[in-house]
């Protein structure tokens, strides 16, 4: 344990861990500072079908209700936190915001949560799909069983983030195939919903080959 320490203490002091936010100097198990961790932009989105998650799902395709824990700008906190769980490796982040979510939202029984998946190329290139430790940690706070055998994308698609809704659209029709079958209601989980496209094209996708209910959740909704 002392040995722990030491090796602990050596890291902090050459290696200081930063804020995601801002980059101040942090203790090493945090992410964001305390002046960042106020500043994170809240939904307050209750789930269910008032909220503006659900509105901008509503006319792509048939779910039961919908969430999202923060608010998505260019440049600003969640834009930050979304980067480094994506790309620099930082699972710990969608624990977090996990947590947080699930402090906060009163969730219904689900039969399974189903992650949003990533093409095996990229899953190989980051090492784990960005979705994962949100959802695993939602499955281990809620009791839900977490499928990640059931829905898979064949297709390597580019980056979606400069694209229209038509052509996130387009670029995705074929994208995502299932294996299996499943009954009952499910909880769709992803990172950020900007068009819905994504979110819909799976959806769809799922219920074409099964008659279950699906919900949405994601950690994060574009403005």
């Amino acid at each position: 344990m002392e040995i722990q320490s030491i090796a602990r203490s050596f890291v902090d002091l050459f290696f200081p861990r930063r804020c995601v936010g801002c980059q101040s100097v942090i203790p090493g198990s945090s992410i964001l500072c305390t002046e960042c961790t106020s500043k994170l932009p809240f939904t307050h989105l209750k789930f269910d079908q008032e909220n503006e998650s659900y509105q901008k799902l509503r006319n792509q395709c048939n779910i039961e209700s919908a969430c999202s824990l923060l608010y998505f700008e260019h440049d600003n906190i969640t834009q930050k936190l979304m980067h480094h769980l994506k790309y620099e490796n930082h699972p710990e982040i969608g624990i977090l915001l996990a947590d947080k979510i699930f402090s906060m939202v009163k969730f219904e029984s689900y039969d399974g949560i189903i992650p949003v998946p990533i093409h095996k190329n990229k899953l190989k290139k980051r090492g784990y799909n960005q979705v994962m430790p949100f959802a695993d940690r939602i499955s281990e706070l809620g009791n839900i069983p977490l499928i990640d055998n059931y829905l898979f994308r064949k297709e390597n698609n580019s980056s979606q983030v400069h694209k229209s809704r038509i052509e996130r659209t387009n670029s995705i029709q074929n994208a995502f195939e299932v294996q299996g079958q499943i009954s009952g209601h499910y909880l769709l989980i992803d990172d950020v919903l900007t068009t819905g496209s994504t979110i819909s094209t799976c959806v769809k996708l799922i219920q074409s080959k099964n008659p279950v209910k699906i919900s949405v959740l994601t950690m994060a909704f574009a403005i």
